[in-house]
């Protein structure tokens, strides 16, 4: 009993997990189109509370949709709205930085 009953959690976790995962792509254009003129110019600590403050609407909305849509209980709102934040927290970071990376082509005339 003990053993089924940790399967079922950990397999929650991942179904959590993997929810959480689909609401961050699916904000990730929208919030990206919100900060990208400012991101650039932060630390790492401020973009991440930058994207954290302008993403969070968004979020919700887009949560509200997966709990219905796949049937997921109240209960586990907060726990799946802290792993879909930091995971879009992520996503965004990262995109940042791949574009820090990429020199800007300065082109000359003839």
């Amino acid at each position: 009993m003990i053993i089924k009953s940790l399967v079922q959690k950990l397999r929650g976790e991942a179904r959590l997990k993997e929810v959480a995962e689909n609401v961050a792509e699916s904000c990730a254009n929208i919030v990206w189109n919100k900060i990208a003129h400012r991101v650039h110019q932060m630390t790492t600590p401020q973009a991440r509370g930058y994207v954290r403050g302008r993403a969070g609407r968004t979020v919700k909305v887009q949560l509200e949709q997966a709990l219905v849509r796949n049937g997921i209980h109240e209960l586990r709102r907060t726990k799946l709205m802290d792993l879909a934040m930091n995971s879009l927290i992520g996503s965004m970071l990262e995109r940042k930085h791949e574009q820090q990376r990429v020199p800007a082509v300065i082109r000359k005339a003839a």
